[in-house]
């Protein structure tokens, strides 16, 4: 999933340079589109950010500190890439309000990991769950429910820490 992300990224960086650095064309055919360059739209980043969440809670129940402190990072990188690409959304301010997730939630999450505190870590989630349940409800999507994991959605990933 990472390297995919890398990939797009990357595609999304370097294909409006390399169409810039082509000879003019002739102009399209009548009725042709031209190509656009690929931009994720918010739904590929909250799908991503989905993932990572239960990651998260997943390696935070098996104690497996620096799994947790991984996942946690991968939210993180993936809301600035939201905040970057997709600053507003339905006319509010995206990048804000990912920001305020991120220097509240997030941050508390960072020192229940940091201190290897299940309890203040667990309590931490569901901050963190509650507050992209409100970034739902405040851009109209609140059919949109994210909570705790309840069932091992990744089978080939053991999540318990290494010894």
């Amino acid at each position: 999933m990472l390297t995919r992300r890398i990939v797009l990224v990357i595609l999304s960086l370097l294909l409006p340079l390399a169409a810039a650095a082509q000879p003019p064309k002739s102009a399209p055919p009548e009725g042709a589109r031209a190509a656009k360059s690929y931009v994720p739209g918010l739904e590929q980043f909250m799908n991503v950010i989905q993932n990572e969440h239960a990651k998260l809670w997943y390696a935070g129940q098996a104690r497996n500190w620096p799994l947790a402190a991984y996942q946690l990072a991968e939210i993180k990188e993936v809301m600035s890439d939201a905040q970057d690409l997709v600053p507003t959304f339905k006319n509010l301010p995206l990048a804000d309000m990912l920001d305020a997730v991120v220097t509240g939630e997030i941050a508390a999450l960072e020192k229940a990991i940091d201190r290897k505190d299940a309890a203040a870590f667990t309590a931490g989630f569901d901050k963190l769950t509650a507050a992209c349940n409100a970034c739902h409800q405040a851009t109209g999507n609140g059919f949109i429910v994210i909570r705790r994991p309840s069932g091992p959605a990744f089978p080939n990933q053991d999540f318990s820490p290494r010894r």
